[in-house]
C-alpha cells in the first residue's frame, strides 16, 4: 500500500507517528464517453479564454477570488503554512461508545499503520480501546479541508473514519411522506416480526454485487450481438398474503431430535479443546 498522508495522533501529551492508508476500493465497471457519430472517444481538454490555447496541468495554479475578477493564488507551500493543529495530526478530541454514533454520518474509511518509531505507542493506545471498548472522535486537516473523525479498532490496526460534521446531515422531517397514514394490523406486525427473525444471519464476507454481474452478462451478450432474457418482475399482491408467501419460502423443515435422558447438570467437565460438557436429554421435540 501506498501512504496518503502522514502525521501523528495526539494521545493526551503522547504523539504517535502514523501513515494513512486507503481501506477500500471501488470494483466497478467503468465507460468511455464516446462522440455518437464515429464511437471515438471525447477528450476533455482545460482551456484558457484569454490565451485562447488548451493549458497543460502542470501550468495550473489555485486561485482565490477576493472580489469579481481580482484573485489571490496560493501554492502548496502557502498551504502548508495554514495555521491549523490539524493539519500534521489527528487531534483527539474526546473518547466515546461507538453505539452513541449514528451510522448516517460515516464517510470513508482510512487504515492507520505505525510509522517509524511509532509502534510501542500504537500498539498501546490499541491496547487501551480494546480495552475500554471506546472509540475516538478527531479532527484532521486532508487536502482541502478539516474533517470530523472516528478513530476505532478493525482487528488489530486503528481505522480512521471520516464522518459529516452534524450541520452536514439533512433534517429527517424533509422526507416526505413520513407523517402520513400508514397502518397495519397487529397480525401483519408479528407476521413481519416472525419474517425477519427467520431470515437473521451474521454479516459475511462474500457479498457480491449483483448489479456488475449483469452489466458484464449484458457487455457480453452484446460484443456476441445476442439477446439477453429480463427478468421477470412478480405482480403486486396483498400484504398479508406477501408475509405469507415469504414465511413460507423461508421456513425451515422440521428436524426430530432424538430421545435422551433428561437433563441433567453435574459438574461440568472439561474436554480437551476447552468446551464445557454436561449430559442430556429431553423429550421429543420439534425444532423450526
Amino acid at each position: 500500500m501506498r501512504a496518503m498522508w502522514r502525521g501523528t495522533i495526539s494521545f493526551g501529551l503522547v504523539n504517535i507517528p502514523v501513515s494513512m492508508y486507503k481501506a477500500t476500493e471501488k470494483q466497478k465497471t467503468s465507460f468511455r464517453s464516446l462522440h455518437a457519430s464515429c464511437q471515438q472517444p471525447i477528450q476533455y481538454k482545460k482551456w484558457c479564454p484569454s490565451c485562447h490555447r488548451e493549458v497543460q496541468q502542470q501550468e495550473i495554479i489555485r486561485g482565490y477570488e477576493y472580489i469579481p475578477g481580482n484573485y489571490i493564488t496560493m501554492t502548496d507551500e502557502d498551504m502548508d503554512k495554514l495555521p491549523l493543529p490539524t493539519l500534521r495530526t489527528i487531534e483527539i478530541l474526546h473518547f466515546t461508545d461507538q453505539e452513541s454514533i449514528d451510522p448516517i454520518y460515516y464517510e470513508n474509511a482510512y487504515y492507520l499503520g505505525p510509522a517509524e518509531f511509532g509502534g510501542r505507542s500504537y500498539k498501546l493506545l490499541h491496547a487501551a480501546m480494546r480495552q475500554t471498548g471506546m472509540v475516538a472522535v478527531a479532527k484532521i486537516a486532508f487536502r482541502t479541508s478539516e474533517h470530523l473523525a472516528v478513530l476505532r479498532l478493525h482487528r488489530n490496526c486503528l481505522v480512521l473514519n471520516f464522518i459529516y460534521y452534524p450541520a452536514e446531515i439533512r433534517a429527517v422531517r424533509e422526507v416526505p411522506g413520513l407523517e402520513g397514514d400508514g397502518q397495519f394490523t397487529e397480525s401483519e406486525l408479528q407476521m413481519a416480526v416472525q419474517l425477519i427473525n427467520q431470515i437473521c444471519g451474521v454479516f459475511r464476507n462474500d457479498y457480491r454485487s449483483n448489479y456488475e454481474a449483469a452489466l458484464q452478462q449484458l457487455i457480453q451478450a452484446k460484443i456476441q450481438n445476442r439477446a439477453i432474457e429480463q427478468p421477470q418482475i412478480s405482480p403486486v399482491i396483498d400484504l398479508m398474503e406477501a408475509l405469507q408467501q415469504s414465511l413460507a419460502a423461508h421456513r425451515q423443515p422440521a428436524v426430530m431430535v432424538p430421545d435422551t435422558p433428561p437433563v441433567v447438570f453435574p459438574a461440568a467437565s472439561m474436554l480437551p479443546n476447552g468446551a464445557l460438557t454436561a449430559t442430556s436429554t429431553a423429550r421429543p421435540r420439534r425444532l423450526r
